[in-house]
């Protein structure tokens, strides 16, 4: 899993949080997911081809 590290913005691409951008908090390798933080209280994990990096 080398697509994102934490540190990482990251927009949604796919459910409720689509185009909503985020950052990585944290890399859960046995499920293959990301935790992306979007705000101060809302996270999510996400899978690799749900999310990609942020392009301003």
């Amino acid at each position: 899993m080398d697509e994102f590290k934490v540190g990482d913005t990251v927009q949604i691409l796919a459910g409720p949080m689509r185009h909503s951008v985020g950052t990585v908090v944290y890399v859960y390798e046995a499920e293959k997911t990301y935790l992306v933080r979007v705000g101060a209280s809302m996270q999510q994990y996400y899978k690799p081809d749900e999310i990609r990096l942020f392009q301003p």
